[in-house]
């Protein structure tokens, strides 16, 4: 049975191929899963030859109901008990809510929820019969604010953010579990969304390399929950000050601006 083992949810790019680089820094082998294989095969071998660890592919589509048990039922049949969980895999609707597509809802929904709750709900306890491990939730920076315009979107990542902070406690000593909370990065989340950001959230952006490695300082340092940036952490505090109806007019103002800029 292979314990020492980091699995990454979403690692065929973006700040998930990130979080899979610095992992395998660290010494620890891989397994990488998200849709693509060919883009999840890139990663993994740029990381072997990079790093010279053992990565192992397991394609998976965590937004469809059965995704997840396929997963599971896959890296079993390998004899593959993951000692770190990475739940990155996640995106994102950024449009007035009434005009999402249902399915499209529905799937974003099922991924940042859904897949995210099952594959730490089982590896949880796993890693407690097994003598500890480690889980990280990738959030947003969206959790922590009311988001008009991404509405469903923060709402699913407010979920991550409050289930993490209480599993942190819960499951402690033996797992540690910490939330990541990104702010915007220059990945594929653009695309998927629909997101357009301004001048201003350009200039605060922050590599996916620099985010992945705050996310698993905070979380190899038994964090609860680290928010990536400077001005990510000003606005989160920001939002913890001022009255949420306040910010969500605030936040949907400046959404009107980059549809209008866009």
């Amino acid at each position: 049975m292979r314990l020492d083992r980091a699995l990454v949810t979403g690692a065929s790019g973006g700040l998930g191929a990130a979080l899979a680089d610095d992992l395998a820094r660290r010494g620890y082998p891989l397994v990488l899963t998200a849709r693509s294989r060919p883009a999840l095969e890139d990663v993994a071998r740029r990381i072997r030859d990079e790093q010279g660890v053992e990565v192992i592919v397991q394609t998976s589509d965590l937004s469809k109901l059965d995704g997840v048990k396929e997963l599971i039922a896959a890296l079993d049949a390998q004899d593959i008990r993951p000692s770190i969980l990475v739940n990155n895999a996640g995106f994102g609707l950024n449009e007035r809510f009434e005009e999402h597509g249902p399915e499209r809802l529905e799937a974003m929904l099922h991924l940042n929820i859904l897949a995210l709750t099952t594959l730490t709900h089982v590896y949880a306890q796993r890693m407690k019969t097994h003598g500890g491990g480690h889980i990280l939730l990738v959030a947003s920076l969206a959790a922590h604010m009311p988001a008009p315009l991404m509405a469903a979107y923060g709402a699913s990542k407010a979920y991550v953010l409050s289930l993490g902070e209480a599993l942190h406690v819960e499951f402690a000593p033996q797992v540690r579990v910490t939330v990541l909370s990104p702010g915007y990065m220059e990945t594929g989340f653009d695309d998927t969304s629909g997101f357009r950001p301004n001048a201003a959230t350009k200039r605060t952006a922050l590599a996916p390399a620099s985010v992945a490695r705050i996310g698993l300082d905070a979380l190899f340092a038994g964090k609860a929950s680290v928010v990536a940036g400077r001005a990510n952490k000003f606005a989160a505090l920001l939002a913890r000050i001022l009255p949420r109806t306040f910010m969500a007019r605030q936040l949907y103002k400046s959404a009107g601006e980059r549809f209008r800029e866009g």
